[in-house]
């Protein structure tokens, strides 16, 4: 297995780890038990799937949607907060690969 092979697996798995521990982490006080770990699986994945196209702005779309999610918590219910979340998650995640599009379409 060559490094260009490792980087096109290493990418994405470390991006859905991180988002998805980070997540877990975060969503602890409003969820318990099923819903925080689907939640943090449902992240990992968009994170996941959304770095192998994008590389790191997948992790700063998702680092946003936190910031986002721990700001907006504090004035709606955590489920509410975290539906909003991931609105913010979707649209960065598709910012980033329009962008990444764009880009690629001047080379």
């Amino acid at each position: 297995m060559n490094s260009d092979s490792l980087l096109l697996v290493a990418i994405p798995v470390g991006s859905a780890l991180f988002a998805g521990i980070v997540t877990y982490g975060l969503v602890g006080r409003g969820f318990r038990g099923g819903g925080r770990a689907a939640v943090a699986l449902a992240s990992a994945a968009l994170v996941g799937v959304a770095s192998v196209f994008v590389l790191y702005l997948a992790v700063a779309a998702f680092l946003a949607c936190m910031v986002f999610y721990l700001v907006v918590r504090f004035f709606l219910r955590p489920p509410l907060a975290l539906v909003l979340a991931g609105i913010v998650l979707l649209g960065g995640l598709s910012t980033a690969v329009m962008i990444m599009a764009v880009a690629l379409s001047r080379m």
